[in-house]
């Protein structure tokens, strides 16, 4: 350890001790590279709700993923196979704009990002590659990291896995107990499209496990399988976000694509997309088999009517939100096996297929005054990213959504046979155009003020959705 790694370390020894800690340091000079606001504009603008519009902050940011804000309310957001980067504003006589900085240089990283209480002032900022979970000491005075990284999971590629490949893996910190973290749920996608294996719960793909921070870390991290199973058969459950409780995790799910029925195509407006409630509290004492989430082999229907007639044989005739299998006749699960709760946890709310979800947050309501946060009304509410689809015509997704929610936090105000379960409110007036003429969401954070920041991948920007009011 150098001497500057070690002095800050002992400084933040002795800041944990005293009561409050201190703050931490003065800012140093920005060395970053802002943009002017009144310079930037989408590449290709979305239509927005009325009451709302939507405002680029940022470009030329590279495949820009999940973000964060730290307790400064600097905006961290992963910038695929780079890095992870800060976003501070700034309004002086330079530029009224975001400064962004590199904060780590990593190649690995691919989308996951938490940050959480650390030692003293610090911050602990954690990210993830396909393989490994990274965790920093972060200051956020500087938006710097301090020394390098701790390896908090490991063991998490899908080894033989055969493009395109699931390699995400989104990270959620459950609430701190006396201002430390408890516990990291780790969501990890299958190894492809249809990954047969994911079957077996022992190989690892296509599930969501939880890993303990309130006890000493292992030299080597926590390999995949020793962290805690929540479930298993979640295809690709890119966004997770906590109940309103903290007592169970919410999951939105990604279905498989060129789905068959018994031979029938039935791709176009099938399987639906997913929101599923999986249990945290009491996890331990559910059997195994209960907490199956039906991949790889069952499926959620979404609309059975775009089904042509099968004039030779059954009909493709599910209800939205029914269950279904795509093994044939007498390969098992069966069409029924998969529609029995007690074999398959079905989703508490379906979307609209294709639409590729990757981001579940719950909107808190601004913690400051402000004009320009989205409505103080839809707190305790969900909103949602859609990327969009490769293989729907025309192109589904492209948008965000808000999914309005009990008061009590308990589900969705729709029933999971709904179509209408949720609104967008931002969206690509022509999606014939998509993707490559389009924004396609990925991240979703809120800052105190309530306003929404999105980021968008294939056209490198980050934007903000604020009131107009």
């Amino acid at each position: 350890m150098t001497l500057l790694a070690t002095s800050l370390v002992l400084w933040a020894a002795s800041a944990l001790a005293a009561s409050p800690p201190s703050p931490p340091p003065p800012p140093t000079p920005s060395s970053g590279l802002c943009q002017p606001l009144a310079s930037l504009s989408f590449a290709h603008a979305p239509t927005t709700l009325p009451g709302l519009k939507a405002q680029l902050i940022y470009n030329n940011v590279s495949e820009p993923r999940g973000i964060r804000f730290d307790n400064r309310q600097n905006l961290l957001v992963v910038e695929r196979y780079i890095g992870v980067s800060s976003l501070t504003f700034r309004n002086d006589s330079g530029c009224v704009g975001w400064e962004k900085r590199a904060v780590v240089r990593n190649e690995t990283l691919e989308h996951g990002i938490e940050i959480g209480p650390g030692e003293g002032p610090f911050q602990y900022l954690y990210a993830s590659s396909m393989e490994y979970v990274f965790r920093w000491k972060y200051n956020p005075a500087t938006t710097s990291v301090v020394g390098g990284p701790v390896t908090i999971a490991w063991n998490m590629s899908n080894v033989g896995a055969i493009p395109p490949d699931h390699v995400t893996r989104t990270l959620l910190l459950e609430p701190p107990v006396n201002g430390k973290s408890t516990h990291l749920i780790v969501s990890r996608g299958s190894a492809g499209n249809v990954d047969d294996a994911a079957a077996d719960p022992n190989n690892g793909s296509a599930q969501i496990r939880r890993f303990p921070l309130d006890k000493p870390i292992p030299a080597k991290g926590y390999a995949w399988q020793s962290g805690q199973l929540l479930s298993w058969g979640n295809r690709n459950g890119v966004g997770i976000a906590l109940s309103k409780d903290n007592k169970n995790l919410w999951e939105i799910e990604n279905g498989s694509d060129e789905v068959f029925w018994r031979g029938v195509d039935v791709h176009e407006d099938n399987p639906a997309e997913e929101l599923n409630l999986i249990p945290i509290e009491g996890n331990e004492k559910i059997p195994i088999q209960r907490k199956f989430y039906g991949y790889p082999s069952c499926f959620t229907a979404w609309n059975s009517s775009a089904v042509p007639p099968n004039p030779t044989g059954p009909q493709f005739n599910f209800d939205t939100g029914a269950q279904f299998s795509i093994r044939n006749p007498p390969t098992t699960p069966t069409d029924a096996w998969c529609a029995d709760p007690k074999n398959n946890v079905p989703p508490k709310l379906s979307l609209q297929s294709h639409t590729a979800p990757l981001d579940l947050v719950f909107y808190q309501g601004p913690k400051v005054y402000s004009k320009v946060g989205i409505s103080a009304k839809w707190a305790g509410d969900a909103f949602a990213s859609f990327h969009g689809s490769w293989n729907r015509d025309p192109p589904s997704g492209y948008a965000v959504i808000r999914i309005p929610f009990k008061k009590d936090g308990s589900g969705p105000v729709a029933p999971s046979n709904s179509k209408t379960g949720y609104e967008k409110l931002v969206w690509m007036p022509d999606t014939t155009k998509c993707p490559d003429e389009c924004i396609r969401p990925v991240g979703v954070a809120f800052d105190q003020a309530g306003r929404m920041f999105v980021t968008s991948d294939d056209s490198n920007e980050i934007f903000i959705v604020q009131s107009t009011a």
